[in-house]
C-alpha cells in the first residue's frame, strides 16, 4: 500500500479513537448520558461515509455501517415486544400463527429479570411465519425489516438526533450494563384500576462505546485492505455548501 494512502488512514482513524477516547472520560451527570450516545451516533454517521456509496441514503449508510463493521451478532433479530405492538395493528386471522409465536416468546421472557436480545427471534423464524413477503409495506411504511435491531438503532439514532432524547422509558439501572436488554415495567392507569405490563428495550451507553470501538477497529482494516483514502469521501473547503468545494 503507498504511503500515502497508510498514513491518512492512521491520521483518520487516530482522530476518531482520540475523540471516543476523551468522551469516556467526560464526567456527565448520569441523567445525560444521552448525550454521549448522541455525540457517537454522530460518529458512526461521520465514519458511515467511508464504507457506502455516495448516492446511499443516511439510512442505507449508517445500518450497513454497523450491520458489516459492528460485530454485534443480534442486530439482526426481531423485537418482539417492537413485533407484538405492530401485530396489534393487524387483525387478519393470516397473522395469527405469529401471533402466537410472538406472544409465547414474550410470556416466557416476562419473568421479572433483564432478558437479553438472545432470546428475541432470529429474523428467518419470523419470517416463515409471515404470510406476506417479509419486504412488503403493510403499516405507515413498516415492513417486518422494521423491527430488528439493527431497524430499531437507527430510530434510536433519529430520536437522539433529531429530538435530544430517548426513545421508549427503558432505565439503565446502573453503569456496569454491557449488552443491550430489556426489563420490565408496569404502568398504573390514572385510575389506578388497571395497568399495562410492558418490555421496555435499552440500549446502554456502554454498548455504544463498544460497538463504536468496533466499527473504528473494523473500518480501519477495511480501508487498508482496499487501499481506500477516507479524506477522499469528503469534500473540503471554504465553502459552507459542499457541492461548491
Amino acid at each position: 500500500m503507498p504511503r500515502d494512502f497508510d498514513s491518512s488512514i492512521t491520521v483518520y482513524v487516530g482522530h476518531f479513537r482520540k475523540r471516543v477516547a476523551r468522551l469516556k472520560d467526560y464526567a456527565f451527570d448520569p441523567e445525560d448520558r444521552l448525550l454521549k450516545k448522541n455525540i457517537l451516533a454522530s460518529l458512526l454517521d461521520a465514519i458511515s461515509r467511508t464504507t457506502s456509496n455516495h448516492s446511499d441514503g443516511n439510512r442505507e449508510r449508517f445500518t450497513g455501517l454497523v450491520a458489516h463493521f459492528g460485530d454485534w451478532s443480534n442486530h439482526s433479530r426481531i423485537s418482539a415486544p417492537h413485533m407484538a405492538y405492530f401485530l396489534r395493528n393487524l387483525r387478519s386471522p393470516a397473522y395469527e400463527p405469529v401471533r402466537a409465536f410472538i406472544t409465547e416468546t414474550i410470556r416466557k421472557n416476562s419473568h421479572g429479570g433483564f432478558v437479553t436480545l438472545a432470546e428475541d427471534p432470529e429474523f428467518e423464524d419470523v419470517r416463515k411465519l409471515w404470510p406476506v413477503a417479509s419486504e412488503q409495506k403493510l403499516l405507515n411504511q413498516l415492513s417486518l425489516a422494521s423491527f430488528t435491531h439493527l431497524s430499531l438503532f437507527y430510530q434510536y439514532r433519529n430520536s437522539l438526533v433529531h429530538e435530544l432524547r430517548e426513545p421508549g422509558y427503558g432505565m439503565e439501572f446502573h453503569e456496569n450494563h454491557d449488552e443491550p436488554f430489556y426489563h420490565g415495567m408496569t404502568t398504573i392507569g390514572d385510575d389506578a384500576s388497571s395497568a399495562e405490563r410492558t418490555l421496555e428495550l435499552v440500549y446502554p451507553l456502554n454498548f455504544y462505546f463498544q460497538l463504536t470501538e468496533s466499527v473504528i477497529s473494523n473500518v480501519e482494516r477495511y480501508l487498508r485492505k482496499n487501499a481506500i483514502d477516507p479524506y477522499k469521501c469528503y469534500r473540503f473547503g471554504s465553502s459552507w455548501v459542499s457541492e461548491l468545494n
